[in-house]
């Protein structure tokens, strides 16, 4: 603590500050039954709500700042007298990041998760004994970033910790808190957490959960075994996608960083004069730098690390389509049918015999309407919810309840995933938010976040619509009763009243960091080719409309899918990402250069709220477009490597222009392995060189799938050689004139054009497209009423085999394997 600092003069300093417009309430503490509101609220208390978007657009918008962190061992909170300059320093970060006059504006989101690494770096300062920010040396940061790289638990020494724990303990010094829940004694893990100095939420992490039940189990039994059955405190939602990796990812680690950013800038400016920090982090090794050596990296061949792959994304979209077209009608139908044959609870004497004949009549109707006599259909048992009182019968089956929430969650995968949305803009998603335009192409009316944080309509294909339109029956009876509009708010179909006293036990679940992976698992899209099972993160399914564009082709298994986009032209959405995206971007950047230069004139650049906000537009923007670069890059690099392996063998005048770079390619990498000093030119250390160099070659190498499915085109946009020798555009100039083009356009690109380009790579889902291609002008040319029309066929056959075979004749003696 800074000499002679007190709450006092924390309270003092507060006092200068006028209230932040995204404060709602604050409260004393947390436990607290004062509540303070508008214009009422104090910044001296300790527990605050804020919120920064609109409640009409946003579903919960208001977040609470705890501002009693624990962060020592032994209970020690943030707010406790000798750490009362870490409490003042984590309100004015928020404060200012309310106010956005001398640092960006947050969303009240935003400055959650940024809080809570400003809480991490004071525990971990805190664990090396050190009482105030102005101890903190460059030497002692590198020794953040090191531990920060073995997971944010590493800054904190919890062995030692646990070790102390236990013989606490085993002296009776200290005993679990414990409470009881309907007769059985539990563990109170808020007050665990806090007696350790870390967050509760830690406490089911993948390093310190095996370690907490084993230390239960050596002190003592009976509360580990009441426990066995408890899932204890619920997943964080911001943990990492790969649970079983402590190592952050880099954009975690740019989070983490960017607190210290944060501190710095405070304290260079003097709004932290009671505890500054006293060097740049940054002056010697740049932010993104630092998080890019801190975070995960990609593993050699295998896509990111933590990341699921194609195939496994494209299962979990499959087997969200098979429950919306296959499964949701017989569940509904169901659980409906379930509904009005359940008794009233009320009559406990009969509760057995009417729960015996509920189960009796409900199986009938499982029996009729869902019966479980094929794959993959889910086996579901007369019960709602599991209990204590499960019959051995039903152990392995679905519960009703259980099933409804599986179809939720694959309405929320496939609306996310094939628009594009964030998990909170598909959660604020409202009845009627789907809509046809009279061109006969649908959109979505969602919420955009970090953006325009308004609403704006996104294009989806049909299908979507269909998943709006389940959400919106299903929650008719909670939007009628509430008056709001919302699609993910659900009532248990098992309740027979509903009070608004215990609204939040009469809800299905609908988070999808709660329910993702169970329903990933129900469709076995968790477990890869090699047996490693994988966690699906739901800010990830963002990503799943790029992985079904580049890949979607590849997998002939996807039978729902196809189904479920029926018609559906991916053309729109990919222009909406890499055109409409890029436009705006540059709207965007032209807006923040006119605001800098016209903030520079008036000498004040931190009060300049259009500024901020096209700051925070255009980071998001790029974000997104970064995702669909990302999939298209890594994507190019599994293409190319499927052709050195021989497990793709491409045909056409740019599969071999591809082959010949290869070629170039893999001699380079066996040179690289001989420069190293490696005598040992091994086929893995050769293929670990080569994909350094697909992975350097790729944001300039393009392999872009045709809508139509029967050829990859390699045409790089914005290259003025490619453009000049692409078969479409020539096509479409002698049509229309010239245009301008910055990329092919594939609405006057044929299969015989592709043929035909020099830019032409079809693999082999492509060849099959070709081939039925063939199939059918063959049919057509047999079942011609007239000769002419039977000449023209068989004309327009000719060549189009003629084409196949150069494209064929293109690649001899270039395939591998």
């Amino acid at each position: 603590m800074a000499s002679g600092f007190f709450l006092a003069n924390h309270d003092r300093v507060l006092e200068s500050y006028g209230r932040p417009k995204w404060l709602v309430t604050t409260k004393p503490s947390f436990d607290s039954n004062e509540e303070f509101t508008e214009e009422a609220t104090d910044l001296r208390h300790n527990y605050w709500i804020i919120r920064s978007e609109d409640p009409d657009k946003v579903l919960d918008p208001e977040l609470p700042l705890d501002f009693a962190q624990p962060v020592d061992f032994g209970g020690v909170l943030l707010t406790h007298e000798p750490l009362a300059c870490d409490l003042l320093t984590a309100k004015i970060i928020a404060i200012e990041a309310m106010r956005g006059q001398y640092m960006t504006m947050d969303t009240a989101k935003a400055l959650a998760e940024k809080l809570r690494h400003v809480f991490w770096i004071v525990r971990w300062r805190l664990a090396l004994g050190l009482t105030n920010m102005q101890q903190i040396t460059p030497s002692l940061f590198d020794d953040y970033c090191d531990r920060l790289r073995q997971g944010v638990v590493a800054l904190v020494p919890m062995e030692d910790r646990l070790r102390q724990l236990e013989a606490q303990l085993q002296s009776r010094q200290w005993s679990w808190p414990t409470y009881f829940h309907q007769s059985t004694q539990r563990i109170d893990f808020e007050a665990l957490a806090a007696w350790l100095g870390i967050p509760r939420q830690m406490l089911i992490s993948p390093w310190m959960h095996p370690r907490i039940t084993s230390l239960i189990g050596r002190t003592n039994p009976k509360i580990y075994f009441s426990q066995a059955g408890d899932s204890g405190p619920r997943e964080p939602e911001d943990l990492d996608g790969d649970s079983r990796s402590p190592q952050p990812s880099v954009s975690v680690a740019t989070q983490a960083l960017t607190a210290w950013k944060r501190l710095a800038y405070l304290s260079d400016i003097g709004l932290l004069p009671h505890d500054p920090i006293t060097f740049d982090p940054f002056e010697k090794v740049s932010l993104v730098t630092r998080a890019r050596q801190i975070g995960r990296t990609p593993g050699v061949g295998e896509g990111r690390t933590g990341t699921p792959r194609p195939e496994q994304w494209l299962a979990l979209l499959d087997g969200a389509a098979r429950w919306v077209l296959d499964y949701s009608g017989p569940i509904l139908t169901i659980c409906r049918l379930a509904r009005e044959v359940q008794g009233d609870p009320s009559n406990i004497r009969k509760q057995k015999k009417r729960m015996a004949a509920f189960r009796q009549a409900v199986e009938a109707i499982i029996a009729e309407h869902l019966p479980p006599n094929r794959p993959g259909v889910p086996r579901l048992v007369p019960q709602w919810r599991r209990t204590g009182r499960n019959s051995p019968a039903y152990a392995d089956g679905m519960m009703l309840e259980e099933a409804l929430g599986h179809l939720v969650t694959a309405c929320l995968v496939l609306i996310a995933g094939l628009s594009a949305r964030r998990r909170d803009e598909v959660r604020s998603l409202q009845a009627g938010c789907t809509v046809k335009d009279p061109f006969g192409n649908w959109w979505l009316s969602s919420y955009i976040e970090k953006t325009i944080r308004d609403i704006e309509q996104i294009p989806v294909p049909a299908m979507v619509a269909v998943a709006v339109r389940l959400l919106e029956e299903l929650s008719e009876s909670a939007r009628e009763r509430t008056g709001k509009n919302w699609l993910v708010k659900i009532h248990r179909p098992s309740l027979t009243h509903v009070s608004d006293e215990d609204q939040g036990r009469v809800y299905i679940e609908t988070a999808l960091r709660f329910t993702l992976n169970d329903f990933a698992e129900v469709v076995g899209a968790s477990e890869s080719k090699d047996g490693v099972d994988w966690k699906f993160a739901p800010h990830q399914l963002r990503r799943a409309f790029s992985v079904y564009y580049y890949h979607g082709n590849r997998f002939s298994s996807l039978d729902a899918l196809s189904r479920f986009l029926l018609h559906f032209d991916p053309e729109m959405t990919r222009l909406y990402i890499t055109e409409a995206i890029p436009g705006t971007l540059t709207r965007l950047r032209e807006v923040i250069d006119a605001r800098l230069r016209s903030a520079e004139e008036m000498e004040q650049p931190g009060q300049d709220a259009v500024l901020t906000s096209a700051r925070a537009a255009m980071i998001s923007l790029e974000e997104r477009a970064r995702e669909h670069e990302d999939v298209r890059q890594d994507a190019f690099v599994e293409r190319v490597l499927d052709m050195y392996d021989g497990a793709e063998s491409p045909i056409g005048f740019g599969a071999a222009a591809l082959y010949d770079e290869l070629e170039k390619m893999i001699e380079s990498a066996r040179r690289s392995v001989l420069i190293s000093g490696r005598s040992n030119l091994s086929p893995d250390r050769e293929r670990e060189a080569l994909v350094r160099l697909l992975r350097d070659a790729a944001p300039n190498r393009y392999i872009e799938p045709h809508p139509g499915r029967h050829t990859h085109c390699g045409c790089r946009p914005g290259d003025p050689s490619d453009l000049a020798d692409a078969v479409c555009l020539r096509k479409k100039a002698g049509e229309a004139g010239p245009d301008g083009d910055y990329r092919p356009d594939y609405a006057f690109a044929s299969t015989e054009d592709c043929l035909a380009c020099r830019h032409c790579v079809a693999f082999g889902e492509n060849v099959t497209v070709i081939n039925r291609r063939v199939d059918q002008i063959a049919a057509a040319a047999e079942k011609a009423p007239t000769e002419p029309s039977r000449v023209a066929a068989k004309a327009k056959l000719d060549s189009l085999k003629a084409k196949i075979a150069a494209a064929k004749a293109a690649v001899h003696g270039k395939h591998r394997g």
